[in-house]
């Protein structure tokens, strides 16, 4: 593609809006037209720190690129010792006025603070409030607003009246680093109530409310809405569900710890028809709940990403907040293009469940199956014990443990069992004095506990999987995450062998018989296993 007609420049300025900068290094080399498409989209957005703003503007204002920028991300961390007070403040003032004689081109605003340190000094918040106050002030035309990597220190009085005076606004990221309190949910209150018409993604969390879902309830255009950590109540969720269900694309309610099954039963398709995305993890709701949500008359067309892990309280025993073999199997049968699975604290889930996701989900692409949520892996001690960091640019992010060793609800997810069929204590001593590995550490409390022998139980249930998981095949070809409970032989790497592309695998433990094999098909492969056999 040449690029000298209009529609194929028009095609290759969408193209290039996704790639890297190591894509877009090699596109330059192909002819005069892409590399002017791609300088064009290179300087759609300004990356800098707000004192050196003026610097940047007067820079596309000589290479005649002032018309092409559409978004700023802008540092507003404080250097201490750079510039005096005023200078300090002199300069935030220039940039932002230079910011008001822009032409009217900028819609996005991404605002971060480098997290240096967990506590911020009074100089940091002052020149921080400032600089946001100022911003928001000069960009009145916004339609994207992205402050999840700011400290909620820096919202006062002053940022919350600007940010009340912004119209228009489609897409909002609100502040997720410190500690939210009940000003701030005000505030994302009201930046809601006033943007209400065109807003089509709200990321809020913990400062999500029930008074802000009354809002939403009037926004005709919402797609996206993450409420994670908030304390919504079952019936704000219902309305919301029951006036905006037919938009919504995605929806992420993790550690809701209000919400239960008279919220979540009512989920469904048919409320829910373009639903893409759901996340449910830590949420109080027992296996009737997920058999509701997923059976044979509940179909899920275009569902895509998929997070669950229940919230089992100290008084339900733990066969009350299971994902089982049923709910795996309806998954598997009812949600044909799941891309990404994720499913933690799974003690139900036996080798018949997981093959039935295997051979049948054709996309998938991403899969997690842990029986414990917050099993830590261990560091890596020796060479053998496959352990490799992976770059950003070409990996997946690996799921981090999620510590909820503080939350109440999340009991049984922090008390690490041994699996049924696992190695005797002896043998497994031996197997890590030989390979010179250290346990990971109990996070058991110190409280009561119901034993596992206690536990009711199910016959087949087994806390680890093995290679009769992969007896029906591997319908999916490529994945890019594959991180199970499971114990890797040479059955299973014949399995995973057939696989197109197999990126990251992490695991319990592999023989070295299937290491060789897995790293002979797959030389890129980044492994995170416990340890070899």
């Amino acid at each position: 593609m040449d690029g000298y007609s209009p529609a194929a420049a028009a095609i290759i300025e969408r193209v290039v809006s996704f790639l890297g900068k190591k894509e877009l290094g090699i596109c330059k080399t192909l002819n005069k037209t892409w590399l002017t498409l791609v300088t064009i989209q290179s300087a759609r957005n300004i990356d800098c720190h707000i004192i050196q703003l003026p610097l940047q503007i007067a820079y596309y204002r000589r290479k005649r690129l002032l018309t092409t920028v559409r978004s700023l991300t802008i540092d507003l961390g404080y250097v201490d010792g750079y510039l005096s007070v005023p200078a300090y403040e002199r300069r935030i003032g220039d940039a932002t006025a230079l910011l008001k004689g822009l032409p009217a081109t900028i819609r996005h605003l991404k605002l971060h603070i480098p997290e240096t340190r967990s506590v911020l000094s009074n100089s940091e918040i002052h020149f921080g409030s400032m600089a946001l106050c100022k911003l928001l002030g000069a960009l009145p035309r916004l339609t994207t607003l992205d402050l999840g990597d700011c400290p909620i220190a820096l919202l006062d009085s002053a940022a919350g009246s600007q940010l009340s005076a912004i119209r228009g606004l489609k897409k909002v990221r609100w502040f997720s680093l410190g500690r939210n309190d009940l000003s701030s949910a005000a505030t994302l209150c009201q930046l809601v109530s006033a943007n209400h018409q065109t807003l089509t993604a709200l990321y809020g969390r913990s400062d999500v409310t029930d008074r802000t879902l009354q809002v939403l309830c009037a926004a005709p255009k919402l797609q996206c809405l993450d409420a994670s950590g908030s304390s919504i109540s079952d019936d704000a969720l219902l309305r919301l569900v029951q006036t905006c269900g037919s938009t919504l694309h995605d929806l992420v309610l993790s550690d809701c710890t209000r919400l239960t099954k008279r919220s979540i039963s009512h989920l469904l398709p048919e409320a829910l028809p373009r639903l893409a995305s759901l996340d449910l993890y830590n949420v109080m709701v027992t296996t009737d709940t997920y058999h509701g949500l997923f059976n044979a008359r509940t179909r899920w067309p275009y569902l895509r990403d998929l997070k669950l892990k229940a919230a089992i309280p100290h008084t339900s025993p733990r066969h009350d907040s299971l994902v089982n073999d049923d709910i795996l199997e309806s998954i598997g049968q009812n949600c044909p293009r799941l891309v990404s699975l994720r499913l933690f604290g799974c003690h139900g889930i036996t080798d018949n469940g997981l093959s039935s996701i295997l051979g049948n989900l054709g996309y998938l692409r991403e899969l997690v199956v842990m029986h414990s949520a917050s099993e830590p892996i261990p560091a890596t001690t020796r060479s053998s014990t496959v352990s490799a960091a992976i770059p950003a640019e070409t990996s997946p992010s690996l799921p981090t443990p999620v510590e909820n060793s503080n939350n109440s609800n999340d009991f049984w997810a922090d008390t690490p069992a041994l699996p049924r069929n696992a190695l005797s204590q002896q043998q497994t001593s031996q197997a890590q004095r030989s390979l010179n590995l250290v346990s990971p550490p109990s996070t058991a409390p110190s409280s009561p506990v119901v034993s596992e022998d206690d536990a009711p139980r199910s016959e087949n249930s087994q806390r680890i999987f093995t290679s009769h998981a992969l007896h029906r095949g591997v319908r999916s070809r490529r994945f890019n995450l594959l991180n199970l409970d499971m114990e890797y032989d040479s059955v299973c790497a014949e399995h995973l062998a057939k696989l197109s592309h197999l990126h990251v695998l992490c695991g319990r433990m592999i023989t070295r018989h299937a290491k060789s094999l897995i790293e002979s098909q797959f030389p890129k492969c980044k492994m995170m296993v416990w340890n070899i056999d």
